[in-house]
């Protein structure tokens, strides 16, 4: 049986269904879960969402946010869904619970082989997770409100970089169109996602910027925030959304490393140009994502951690071939 039928199945006859973000959450695995979410509360089912990291204040605004839990409430749940994760390690702190119950659906569109569902619905030709979570709810005939629209739309808005970059589909065009007919707002939208950034955020992007380092050959740009840099900024790692960009931004840059101090831990967000494939380095460190844009976190000293992922960047770097294509992106992990 087709995959999505079976996902449709197990949602239709679900009465407690868990739906699980991925760790340093961005737009499509928030959007992806908070569509699917208000939609089968619409239907009656009683949901849990759960964000291992906290909600980003440019989302904020999406409908149902308030709902995202840190951790897991206790109890059985007939469906746990998986959104936008590429792999069980994804998942962070609600691993465990969506292993816990009685089935676990995977919703998305990354390539990577760490497959944990029962039910695995996967389409690497999506340009976004909620591009399948729509389709998903045209399957199980639920109404796509304007809360539900919006959500989808934020989902492939961020996913394709507001449709600018190579994963951007006459499908997924159509889609976002269709949302929008059915009450998503681009401009609110966009401006929420794209002019909304806090004063600790500005100053983590300061202080990004400061530690900035570019390789000999310019090929390879890297900044760093330590434990002090959050700490004097009074931010979370969850405003450091969106700062890799700026790195990858430079001319000449085909591979983008940002490494925050969280918690004892390295985490890190790469992003490139194709052809250089950062989800293979992500995927060294047990991490995963997108070719150009990927991420992974290390149980290692901040300098120990700066040097492995330039030995693998520079590996990738080797392994690509020459620059020469359109330089087009794809979305975050």
């Amino acid at each position: 049986m087709d995959p999505v039928v079976r996902a449709a199945e197990a949602l239709r006859a679900a009465g407690r269904v868990l739906l699980a973000c991925h760790v340093n959450p961005d737009g499509d695995t928030m959007g992806s879960a908070l569509a699917l979410g208000l939609a089968l509360q619409h239907a009656g089912k009683k949901v849990t969402l759960v964000s291992p990291d906290e909600v980003p204040l440019p989302y904020h605004f999406l409908p149902g946010s308030h709902q995202f839990q840190r951790s897991v409430p206790e109890g059985d749940y007939d469906v746990a869904a998986a959104l936008d994760c590429d792999g069980e390690s994804r998942m962070g702190s609600a691993a465990p619970a969506v292993r816990r119950a009685a089935q676990v659906i995977e919703i998305d569109h990354h390539t990577g082989t760490d497959r944990f569902g029962d039910i695995v619905v996967v389409d690497p030709t999506a340009a976004a997770t909620g591009e399948l979570v729509f389709g998903l709810l045209r399957l199980l005939a639920l109404p796509i409100t304007a809360d539900v629209a919006t959500n989808l739309y934020v989902a492939l808005m961020t996913d394709t970089g507001s449709f600018r970059f190579a994963n951007t589909t006459a499908r997924c065009l159509r889609i976002a169109a269709e949302l929008v007919d059915c009450g998503a707002d681009p401009f609110r939208i966009a401006d929420h996602v794209y002019e909304t950034r806090s004063r600790a955020a500005t100053l983590l992007l300061g202080r990004a910027l400061a530690s900035l380092k570019l390789s000999d050959d310019g090929q390879i740009a890297w900044g760093r925030l330590t434990a002090e840099d959050f700490q004097q900024a009074a931010a979370t790692d969850a405003e450091t959304e969106g700062i890799v960009n700026h790195l990858r931004a430079i001319a000449g840059v085909r591979v983008a490393i940002l490494l925050r101090e969280v918690n004892g831990k390295v985490r890190v967000s790469l992003r490139s140009r194709e052809p250089v494939d950062v989800a293979a380095v992500a995927r060294v460190f047990g991490g995963g994502g997108h070719r150009v844009a990927a991420g992974c976190t290390l149980p290692l000293p901040l300098a120990t951690a700066e040097r492995r992922l330039l030995d693998e960047a520079r590996a990738a770097l080797h392994r690509a071939p020459a620059p020469g294509g359109d330089g087009r992106e794809a979305p975050n992990p």
